[in-house]
């Protein structure tokens, strides 16, 4: 790389994958430009999102600041209502006052949801907009290179954000076939079977997760066709996990784990696998102090920079998720160390509540049996070193009962340290005023409310 010049930066972000590829130890599906990016890059183990949908999480990713903290409390436009706030800063905003050009390519549900106007992009930063919330990663060498050829100032380093459809269902679209030619793997969960239905269902989610790598293969092709490949970094992610049993819509860390790959063009060291703990609030500010930017005081996540640069960094000691509307209102909170996970639940509703992808589906139906549909719980504590997968709450235990204290402590330190509306009680959707401002128009001549 030109150490006097700013590095490109190309951000790929895939739909519901969790880290279901094959860098991360899953053998059955085809994904060797993934693979290729993780020999030529860094590999974070152990990454999370902050949120386990869609738009909170990109709302995090894309701002490095906790959903809550920039009115990304559930899904955007017009299903929930809630929107992007004006006060805060996108990432596209922070890059085009550094001196980039910035692009979209694909959906940003950080911003917009399905049927949402393009003015709800009005003033996030994105000089060029090419939005498509069905973008499939089968034809992104042809629109990578269009978008790139499209530059007005190609001596300007750019921006380009890119956002595919894969691997969100349904999954056999554009051409999609199953894929079992490598078997099929099912996760080690206590919330799925192995009946058949399942299985082909992880088939067919197979079939995208292959796309989606061959459209990383694009991208790291265009890059190389334009001689960019040098002076880019190239960073490949999911919002979050799959749309499973206890995994999206959850707190889990088989709902909050992502996958998190990146290549920068001054890495003295490839194909490293790093076990920092990572939030996707991270990537932001690590990107900010790559292109020589500093660092506002309004962003929360920490940069890694100095690991990428190989120098003297210690990992951040805990992070933080959250949910408050999916389907529904559920509002939950959690702090993660690398020991203990601990997920507080502020409402009575039943401890496993599942998205909608998965509702009548095979997946779900066949693995009813497993899931806990018991007593309210009021919070949980698992030790993630003996209990990876969540099976034990150990928050009613009596040895454990500092432990719960203390990280509540910390969560609720948090939680008031970034303004979390929860705090000062339930939440409504926007859409609650819209509707209810509507009824109250329709009241009868002489009723008053208070």
């Amino acid at each position: 790389m030109d150490h006097g010049k700013q590095p490109n930066i190309v951000i790929m972000v895939s739909h519901d994958t969790g880290r279901h590829i094959s860098p991360y130890g899953v053998d059955t599906v085809y994904t060797p430009n993934a693979e290729k990016l993780a020999g030529t890059g860094i590999l974070f183990n152990n990454s999370f999102c902050t949120a386990p949908g869609c738009c909170p999480s990109r709302a995090g990713l894309f701002s490095g600041r906790a959903p809550h903290s920039v009115g990304m409390l559930g899904q955007a436009g017009s299903w929930a209502g809630f929107r992007f706030s004006s006060q805060a800063t996108h990432a596209a905003k922070h890059f085009k006052h550094l001196g980039f050009e910035t692009m979209l390519l694909g959906l940003a549900h950080e911003i917009a949801g399905a049927g949402c106007p393009d003015s709800f992009f009005d003033g996030v930063g994105f000089d060029e907009l090419r939005r498509n919330d069905q973008l499939c990663a089968g034809t992104l060498h042809e629109k990578v290179t269009d978008i790139l050829d499209s530059r007005k100032d190609k001596e300007k380093p750019f921006y380009l954000q890119i956002g595919t459809y894969e691997t969100h269902t349904p999954y056999l679209r554009d051409g999609i076939k199953p894929y079992s030619e490598k078997g099929i793997a099912i996760p080690d969960s206590p919330a799925l079977s192995r009946g058949d239905g399942t299985r082909q269902q992880f088939s067919d989610l197979q079939g995208s997760v292959n796309r989606l790598d061959e459209g990383l293969g694009h991208v790291m092709r265009v890059l190389e066709e334009q001689n960019l490949s040098d002076n880019t970094i190239l960073v490949f992610t999911s919002d979050h996990g799959l749309p499973m049993p206890r995994e999206k819509t959850t707190l889990y860390d088989r709902g909050i784990g992502v996958f998190l790959i990146m290549r920068f063009p001054e890495m003295e060291r490839c194909g490293i696998r790093s076990d920092a703990l990572i939030s996707n609030i991270d990537v932001l500010p690590t990107l900010i102090e790559a292109a020589g930017g500093t660092v506002s005081d309004e962003i929360e996540g920490r940069s890694f920079y100095e690991l990428i640069k190989g120098g003297n960094y210690t990992s951040r000691e805990m992070l933080y998720a959250e949910k408050t509307y999916h389907t529904s209102y559920d509002p939950l909170r959690a702090v993660r160390t690398g020991k203990y996970k601990y997920i507080f639940n502020f409402e009575s509703v039943r401890p496993e509540n599942y998205c909608l992808d998965i509702y009548n589906k095979p997946v779900l139906l066949e693995s009813l049996d497993l899931l806990e549909n018991g007593a309210y719980r009021f919070d949980e504590l698992y030790d993630l070193e003996n209990d990876p997968q969540e099976r034990k709450n150990l928050a009613e235990g009596d040895d454990y009962q500092n432990i719960r204290k203390n990280l509540a402590a910390e969560l609720v330190k948090w939680m008031a340290e970034t303004n979390d509306p929860i705090l000062q009680g339930p939440v409504a959707s926007p859409r609650f005023y819209d509707k209810i401002n509507w009824l109250k128009r329709h009241m009868p001549v002489g009723v008053e409310s208070e």
